[in-house]
Parts: structure tokens; sequence; C-alpha cells
């Protein structure tokens, strides 16, 4: 009887742990290619584009500072393998370490090859198209494609390389970018979260497949999925304007505008009272608990004015209909107050993603995610713990304990892996 229960338990955990693995397949998760010709298959590419030679132009390429007007930085100088293909800064630095005038900070260019889209704001489809924009960027490697060609050209040994690589000594700006991005696309991981896919129940400990198991029902795969766990395409951050929000329904938030508004509206009769009696900042908060009731009020506090001193904040109230980020007159986004407000962490640099101010981000690469802190567009949090409770509250509209995003950061940490030897025949 020992025997069958200990068989029977054993039958269950085997098809509990199949059920996890079918269910991360089902939502598009899924490992990275094992061999070379496998991976060509995935990417759909011919021989010639992951050749021997290529790959290794590119990789010369890649590390080559002479591809930087001032001598003086690579690609390799932001994109650092020990630091999960990133840099560990919350904005890029590059000529004469210039800030990213956006405060924009690195993606890690590791696993990237499973991308659709590049750059934060997704404007590259292709990582050929991504490499041209650091090597011509001002506040980055700010080299022109003319004299990207001409410092190659000074080096001899490049002819060769670019004859093996393209069957001719020809040296273009489009050829150099071709090289980069057949280096980047070999840049790839595997760990036990892809042994796991691959079938290896045991991959996995009990907390990593609880935090894989939270990834899916807590919807992290809805955007994070792919390959890459992310990079797939563009998503709103956050889905509301104001981050206290974020942890009210829609009917909730539709319900204190319309409460608002017509506080706006009965405001110009209510002028006299508050003229007598909002000398001081208490008599101004019992008007507007009264008006609002407290709970709503601290939304309207913390959700539109959190940024401001207490005074100035409903000074602002009674004075300005700023319920949204909206000119009433034309209707037109006020960008400046958008930037300050919509984020849970501090907007350095007022960048709002694509279509500015839509608010629509490239979905971040979840591979290796455990060493490219700090986070977010502009680094804006330091720690995963945080971002994953940031990502949950905004994008899923729920709460998370502690205990759950501990078994999430262990998932991520079985993502992680090393780099995948691409043998060549």
């Amino acid at each position: 009887m020992k025997y069958l229960i200990l068989t029977i338990m054993l039958v269950s955990s085997i098809v509990a742990n199949d059920k996890l693995r079918q269910s991360a397949l089902y939502y598009g998760l899924k490992a990275v290619p094992k061999d070379l010709a496998s991976l060509q298959k995935e990417l759909d590419l011919d021989k010639g584009e992951l050749s021997f030679e290529k790959v290794s132009l590119g990789k010369k390429l890649f590390y080559d500072k002479n591809l930087s007007l001032g001598r003086d930085i690579s690609c390799a100088s932001c994109h650092n393998f020990q630091k999960g293909g990133a840099d560990g800064l919350s904005t890029a630095i590059g000529h004469k370490n210039q800030e990213n005038p956006f405060h924009l900070n690195t993606p890690t260019v590791l696993n990237t090859a499973f991308s659709k889209q590049y750059f934060w704001n997704g404007r590259s489809d292709s990582l050929q198209d991504q490499a041209k924009g650091p090597l011509q960027a001002k506040f980055e490697m700010a080299i022109t494609p003319k004299l990207a060609e001409q410092r190659i050209k000074e080096n001899k040994a490049y002819e060769k390389m670019f004859l093996d690589a393209f069957g001719t000594k020809e040296i273009s700006f489009d050829k150099i970018a071709s090289a980069i991005s057949s280096y980047e696309k070999t840049l790839l991981t595997r760990g036990k979260f892809d042994r796991f896919l691959d079938g290896d129940l045991k991959a996995l400990n009990k907390k990593e497949k609880e935090g894989l198991n939270l990834f899916i029902t807590k919807s992290c795969v809805g955007c994070h999925n792919g390959i890459g766990l992310g990079g797939q395409n563009l998503r709103r951050f956050p889905l509301v304007h104001h981050k206290i929000w974020s942890m009210k329904t829609i009917d909730e938030v539709n319900s204190l505008k319309k409460k608002y508004n017509a506080f706006l509206v009965n405001l110009n009769e209510s002028k006299k009272y508050y003229k007598m009696e909002f000398n001081d900042n208490k008599s101004l908060i019992a008007f507007l608990e009264k008006s609002f009731g407290k709970e709503d009020l601290k939304l309207l506090r913390e959700g539109f004015f959190h940024l401001y001193p207490e005074q100035i904040a409903y000074k602002e109230i009674v004075s300005k209909a700023c319920i949204s980020c909206h000119d009433k007159r034309n209707n037109e986004v006020d960008r400046d107050k958008l930037a300050k407000i919509v984020f849970p962490f501090e907007n350095k640099g007022g960048f709002l993603g694509k279509d500015d101010p839509q608010r629509y981000f490239r979905v971040p690469l979840l591979r290796n995610v455990v060493k490219t802190n700090p986070y977010f567009h502009n680094g804006g949090i330091k720690k995963l713990e945080e971002a994953i409770k940031i990502m949950v509250q905004h994008q899923h509209r729920t709460k998370i304990t502690d205990d759950e995003v501990e078994k999430l950061v262990a998932f991520l940490k079985a993502v992680d892996g090393e780099f995948v030897e691409y043998v060549r025949e």
C-alpha cells in the first residue's frame, strides 16, 4: 500500500508538471533552439545569414571602437554580457559622456533575435535597421555612414573578412550593420526553463514551477510571450493615467469623473462660501471632504496631484478643471502634465512612448532580466521585486503578495541562462 501511494503521488506530480508545461506552450512560451539548423528555421533565415564568416565579421565589428566618432566606445560598451547584455545604467551614456536626452536606458542585446520590434518605441522592425541607429545617433556613437566605411577600410584585415562574408571586398554601411546584426542573432541563452519546455519535467524546482504558474495566471504571459518572453509587440503602460487609479475598476473611475465634473459645474455657486471660509487649509479640507467623501478625495489628491505640496493641490482642485490631462477647449493632451503624473515612478526625460503621448512601449525581453536592472524605460526602478509589483498593479490591476513575488523572481532566475554555442558544420 505504501508503494502504491508513492506511485500515485509520483504519477500525479508528473501529470501536474506536464500540465504546467503544456500550459506554458499553449500561451506562446518557447525554448531557445539548441542547434543552428533549428535557429535558422525559427528565424526563417538562409544559411548565409548565420555563416561562420559573417558572424565572425559581425563580432569583430561589434567590438570595434573605430565605429564611434571618438574611437572610444563600441557596441559592446553598452551591451555588457556580464550585465545581461545591457549596461546597468538608468540612462545610456554615449559620445563625450552624453546622456540619452530622453533618459532612456539600454535594452539587452541578448536573445533580441526573437524580437519583432526594436527600441523603446518600436520604431525599427529588424535588427539590421536597429544597428544603424546607435551608430549614427549624436548622443551615442555619433558616426556617419561615410565615416564608418572609411574607418573600416583603414584596417586592411577587414577586406578578406568582407570578401568571405559577402563574396566581395566592397565595404558599405549596410553591410556593416548586416554583419553586426548577424552576430547579435547568435547571442542567445538557454537555462533550466528551456529544458523544462523541452520536456525535462524535473528541470524546475517547486518554487520555480509555482513562479511559472503565477507568470501565467497573473497574465504576465499575455505580453511577455514568445521565445524571448517579450519583444513581440507594443503595449500601453500604464493602462490608466494615474497610478493610484490602477487599483480601481473602470466603473469606479468613470463614476468619480462624473462626480468631479458635477463639482466643477457647481463651483461658481460655492465661491462666496469658500472665499469666506477657506482662510486656512483645514477649512478647505473640510469643504472638499464634504463634497467628495474621504475616499474619493484621496483618489483625487493622490491620483492627480501627488507631486504637489498639499495646499497647492487643493487650490488646484478648486481653481482648475484638472480631472484629465486634456485642454477642454481643443481636447489636446497636456503632455508635460501627463509626463509628470502618468508613471508610478519619476519620469526623468518625459518619454511617453510611441506616437507620444500615447504611452505605447515595446514589451521588454524577460530573458536575463535578473541581470538587467535598473528597470523600465528610464531605469526608474532598481529592484526586480519592485518592478514586478508595479507591473501586476498597473497592468493586471490586482495585488500580489511578497511570497508570490519571491516565486516569480525564482522563475525568472530559472529563465536566465548560459550562451548557446552553435556548432557550424
